[in-house]
């Protein structure tokens, strides 16, 4: 049976320009005049060059690099050493770059000297589909998930770090001895004229002395690091991540990555990263950012019951125009094990097992909050049988906090109790979920390369901008998405925070 033969490899051929390697409609012809129009409205911001009279190679501009960088994380790239293959081999990365191909190094000093240029881009990028209709801003929902750090499970606590100083500390006195004891060795050969081989060499002994030294160093930095910080338990190659609730068990160190995405075509908005160990604390701080991305405030936000800080929600919805859908926290739910009855009587409340919570805190004022609450604590919490479904707490009580302001909760319940409040509430998973799990996916089994909270918010910075860019591509004709860019008036998009 006759197979399709291959040319000879020595046949001559007519080679083609690097244009017409590349089809005239694919879509990395969008990303190179979107990056183009990004980069040409600013120029002086995205000059990372030397001074002038500097000596040594001309650097590579930033567009190339911003160009590579989103190509790779589009197609589930993130390695600088796989970038620089894919920009020595790949067709498309080659048309991309201009056939220029940066080495791995400065691939990799580039995302970690300048994070500023990343994230322009990336606000850019959100204004632009802000601009086409892409982003409405009317109805946003927010979520939050943990990825591991880069860095090892070894957390020691302050008893810990303190076992391992003393250990480096014996070490190192039990080398100096060696050192001492070798010398006068030495001493006593060169008396008698005579060499002779000693257990250990002064320069082992002294590149020895020198690891210990920097090993104590180190644990000293970290102990005061653990001391400063109000965590327990810190890694010691990346100091900034945290011990977290891993989704299958167990507490990694890792990063809590905070994304708001839009409704309409389900874009991030803003992307941001925090070492917080859960969502209480992130409404506002995540208000804020989309105002300070789009310019308003969203008409609604959607969030699950992690973000439900009724305090925060007052605020946001007294002193903006926004309302949230966030299911409360402690809000009668069917079939919870543990429900609360309060007791006026007496100032406390009793849980559906029979024990009291007594007031521990009243009218406490929370600046940063804006609000007034009253905490209860349970007495007997240790020898109730469902402590274990009610309260993870180390000392083994149920706290409960209760918000001030009955009259504006009671109307908040009925907001969430209605038709349009439980669809909203429901419309949240369908419009944020799916857009963690595309990360997830992309990132694979490692899904952070950098250390260190500012570099991390750089990585996310590019996994957003690379799939809002992914989903635009998907939502029209070439002709279409190029037009988009040919006419944005990208000097006519500053910051509007």
């Amino acid at each position: 049976m006759p197979y399709i033969q291959a040319p000879d490899r020595q046949q001559l051929t007519f080679m083609n320009k690097l244009d017409d390697l590349v089809a005239p409609d694919h879509p990395v012809r969008l990303l190179d005049g979107l990056i183009d129009q990004i980069i040409g409205a600013d120029r002086a911001f995205f000059d990372h060059l030397a001074a002038e009279g500097t000596v040594g190679r001309r650097g590579y501009p930033a567009g190339c690099l911003i160009k590579l960088f989103l190509y790779g994380y589009i197609n589930g790239i993130s390695s600088s050493r796989k970038l620089q293959a894919e920009a020595e081999r790949n067709i498309e990365v080659i048309w991309l770059l201009g056939s220029l191909a940066p080495s791995y190094k400065v691939i990799a000093d580039y995302r970690k000297d300048f994070p500023e240029q990343l994230q322009r881009v990336n606000e850019q990028v959100v204004r632009f589909l802000m601009n086409k209709g892409w982003i409405e801003g009317r109805r946003v929902a927010i979520d939050g998930a943990k990825l591991k750090a880069y860095t090892g499970w070894d957390m020691p606590d302050e008893e810990e770090l303190e076992e391992r100083l003393q250990r480096a500390h014996r070490r190192l006195d039990g080398w100096l001895r060696e050192l001492q004891v070798n010398d006068t060795l030495e001493d006593l050969a060169e008396m008698e004229d005579r060499e002779q081989d000693w257990p250990g060499t002064e320069s082992e002994c002294m590149a020895q002395i020198q690891r210990l030294r920097r090993r104590i160093q180190k644990l000293e930095e970290a102990k005061r690091r653990l001391a400063d910080s109000d965590a327990r338990r810190l890694p010691l190659s990346d100091p900034e991540a945290r011990p977290m609730r891993a989704p299958h068990g167990g507490r990694p160190p890792a990063y809590n990555m905070q994304a708001a995405v839009d409704h309409a075509h389900k874009m991030i908005v803003v992307a941001k990263v925090t070492n917080a160990p859960n969502d209480f604390e992130q409404l506002t701080p995540m208000h804020q950012g989309l105002y300070g991305q789009m310019g308003h405030y969203p008409g609604e936000l959607l969030a699950d019951k992690g973000y439900a800080d009724l305090g925060d929600i007052q605020q946001i919805q007294t002193t903006t125009p926004t309302r949230c859908y966030i299911p409360e926290n402690d809000a009668p739910v069917a079939n919870r094990p543990i429900t609360f009855t309060y007791e006026p009587d007496q100032d406390q409340y009793r849980c559906s097992a029979g024990r009291v919570l007594e007031p521990v805190a009243k009218d406490r004022y929370r600046t940063d909050k804006d609000a007034y609450m009253d905490v209860y604590r349970g007495t007997r919490c240790r020898e109730c049988p469902m402590q274990s479904q009610c309260t993870s707490a180390g000392s083994g009580l149920r706290t409960l906090t209760v918000f001030h302001g009955a009259r504006w909760r009671h109307d908040y319940g009925r907001q969430l109790a209605g038709r349009y409040g439980k669809a909203r509430i429901a419309e949240r998973k369908a419009v944020v979920e799916h857009v963690f799990g595309t990360l997830r996916y992309w990132m694979g089994q490692i899904p952070l390369k950098l250390r260190g909270l500012k570099k991390v918010q750089t990585e996310i910075d590019l996994y957003a901008t690379a799939y809002n860019l992914k989903r635009w591509m998907s939502m029209g004709t070439f002709k279409e998405l190029m037009a988009e860019v040919a006419d944005w008036p990208t000097g006519l998009t500053p910051n509007p925070a």
